[in-house]
């Protein structure tokens, strides 16, 4: 459906007395538009026809000339900014890669640090068990020397006893 027909609105009170101004009459047994927008457009149209008619003089050779480098300056200018769009594209490439490879070598020092740690908790395992184990055998030992100590002072106690009793048999 054509655009214009889609559009419907209310024509503005100052262009039906433009129009009615500009216009040129129309009889009666014509059809009337039903859209306002098609009145409007018809109207412009009309004065733009009329002004191009009026105000446009012949091309010259100088208007055609001028245009042309236009045309080039434009294209000119266009080169330049595509030349620029493919510079920042590539800037931004070798960023991109900067940082895929700032982001691997930041990867790499990870699992390094990680394996560095694994490695030192395993170390502080290992240390851990053999402390452990060491006091594990201390406590051990200690309770065998707690086992001789009773033993010594139950000899010592036993057999200086009897000499402390034959002092005051012999008295």
């Amino acid at each position: 459906m054509d655009i214009v027909k889609k559009m419907r609105w209310e024509r503005p009170l100052d262009f039906d007395l433009s129009e009615s101004q500009n216009m040129p009459v129309v009889s009666q047994d014509a059809p009337k538009p039903t859209d306002s927008l098609t009145s409007i457009l018809r109207l412009v149209q009309t004065d733009a026809d009329a002004s191009v008619s009026v105000m446009a003089p012949p091309s010259s050779s100088q208007d055609w000339a001028n245009l042309i480098e236009r045309v080039r300056a434009a294209a000119h200018r266009t080169r330049e900014v595509e030349a620029q769009a493919q510079e920042q594209e590539q800037r931004v490439h070798e960023l991109l890669e900067r940082v895929r490879d700032d982001i691997k070598l930041a990867s790499e020092r990870v699992r390094a640090a990680e394996t560095r740690a694994a490695n030192v908790q395993a170390q502080a395992e290992q240390r851990i068990r053999a402390a452990e184990e060491r006091a594990e055998a201390a406590e051990e030992r200690a309770r065998i020397a707690e086992d001789w100590l009773k033993q010594v002072h139950e000899a010592i106690v036993s057999e200086f006893s009897v000499l402390t009793e034959m002092p005051s048999k012999v008295a």
